[in-house]
């Protein structure tokens, strides 16, 4: 789908002068080849990304036309820029997701993922468990893990939280 293609669906989710305006500044970036810093510093964030939606969506909107393809450029120019990464990256990510699928993300970074007992191997056993119960008329039932394992591991996690935040009540805190 080409930029115009696409600015001009995103038109016709809101008739709001704000999104309107958004959309044109994008365009206008576009054309003219910015980064997404400058993109989103035209936008008035002077130093980062708010949690504002009309703040963060635009600019990773801009990130994911603005690097085609380039999954790993994307992300990383969203995240250079600061504020609320971890929204925005998430939106970008979904973006970068649904049209360039699992190939666009670098291959180092899903092989680097580790949430035991959860992997992106039972994550792609889920996507590929819903898109078979979108043709089907019956349920086609969980996908299997080791599910104890998420106990051991929260308890672990609350381990840690629970020394960090005990840790911050002794000096020079």
């Amino acid at each position: 789908m080409q930029a115009v293609e696409i600015i001009a669906a995103l038109l016709r989710l809101s008739p709001e002068a704000e999104w309107k305006c958004l959309l044109s500044a994008i365009e206008v970036s576009l054309t003219a080849q910015h980064s997404v810093s400058e993109f989103a510093s035209g936008l008035g964030l002077k130093e980062a990304v708010s949690g504002y939606s009309l703040h963060l969506v635009p600019v990773a909107v801009y990130a994911w036309m603005r690097h085609p393809g380039d999954y790993r450029a994307a992300l990383i120019s969203v995240l250079q820029y600061g504020g609320d990464t971890h929204t925005t990256g998430a939106i970008l990510g979904a973006l970068a997701g649904a049209s360039g699928g699992k190939r666009s993300i670098p291959a180092e970074w899903l092989n680097s993922l580790c949430e035991w007992p959860r992997s992106h191997f039972v994550v792609e056993q889920i996507a590929a468990r819903l898109a078979e119960q979108k043709s089907s008329s019956h349920a086609r039932g969980q996908v299997q893990f080791f599910w104890p394992g998420l106990i051991v591991r929260n308890l672990f996690f609350l381990a840690v939280v629970l020394v960090h935040g005990f840790r911050r009540l002794l000096p020079p805190y």
